[in-house]
């Protein structure tokens, strides 16, 4: 079910409950952006027309293992697969199913290339997941804190008199300049009291400047700003070039031997490489949603 965020986060619309809403959306940002960001990653080139680029990264993405392998109907497909048979002294299959929608297929280990995520067959999704979390969790503490700083009270009434208060804050809220209230509104049975909410969002704003560093150091995407660089001497900062090309070096690795065995075995020439931060801006910035293959 879509939900039609433009509505339920504007900030005018005081019947709708929007923390919840707030809450996933914030999640699902974050998790689409550090998503998007590792499934360009890589570029493949000169794969067969049947093949689909996309799909392939997807797969690995999501669940760690794909695999190149031949239908007399389709062609040479690169599709995701599973284990179905005994294995041998390598903890390897001796057959493997190639599947995808309408699509089942059991070949022998022989007759597939496996093409695997990283060398323990990981897949991506998960830390992203753990990375996306995080970031949702300091960005919606920031919102609470600078809410904090604009509301710090704590109202104590009457159960009789809660609506009614209710109905007052969400005017306070919703910063309006004047407040009116019945005649018959009884101030006299009310306690407010100041909840004195520090102001730590700066300080959470550099922890999640920090998570998201670590993540697309994960991703092996070089990303020390240049504030930073300065204040790094050489030998840091090569340390840490190093760290993050040796990260994406774990996925790319892998790509690059399923990549060779297939231009050995079958005669193609096909080539993995890790993409440039130029190239992964434009396709974030060129991206529409709608699923068209980058290759």
């Amino acid at each position: 079910m879509r939900h039609d965020y433009s509505v339920m986060l504007n900030p005018t619309n005081k019947g709708f409950d929007t923390t919840a809403v707030l809450n996933n959306a914030t999640y699902l940002d974050y998790y689409k952006r550090l998503r998007l960001l590792a499934l360009s990653l890589f570029k493949w080139e000169n794969l067969p027309e049947t093949m689909n680029a996309r799909f392939l990264e997807k797969t690995l993405y999501m669940f760690g293992l794909a695999c190149f392998c031949y239908d007399d109907v389709f062609g040479w497909l690169s599709l995701r697969c599973i284990p179905s048979a005994e294995l041998n002294v390598y903890e390897e299959a001796l057959k493997y199913t190639a599947y995808s929608i309408n699509y089942t297929k059991t070949f022998p280990r022989d007759d597939i290339i496996l093409v695997r995520n990283n060398l323990d067959q990981l897949p991506t999704d998960l830390t992203i997941q753990l990375f996306a979390r995080r970031l949702y969790e300091a960005e919606r503490t920031i919102d609470v804190n600078i809410k904090g700083q604009k509301t710090p009270v704590l109202i104590k009434c009457d159960e009789k008199q809660r609506l009614t208060l209710k109905n007052i804050y969400m005017n306070y809220d919703g910063n309006a300049p004047v407040i009116y209230g019945d005649k018959n509104l009884d101030v006299t049975d009310f306690e407010v009291l100041q909840t004195n909410s520090p102001y730590v969002a700066d300080k959470l704003q550099e922890y999640k400047r920090n998570v998201w560093s670590e993540a697309l150091s994960f991703l092996g995407v070089n990303n020390v700003a240049d504030e930073k660089a300065e204040r790094l001497i050489t030998d840091e900062v090569n340390a840490n070039n190093e760290m993050i090309d040796l990260s994406a070096q774990t996925m790319l690795l892998t790509r690059q031997q399923a990549a060779k065995k297939l231009n050995e075995n079958y005669g193609f020439n096909v080539e993995v490489k890790q993409r440039t931060f130029e190239e992964i801006k434009k396709i974030m910035e060129n991206d529409t949603g709608e699923g068209e293959q980058v290759e």
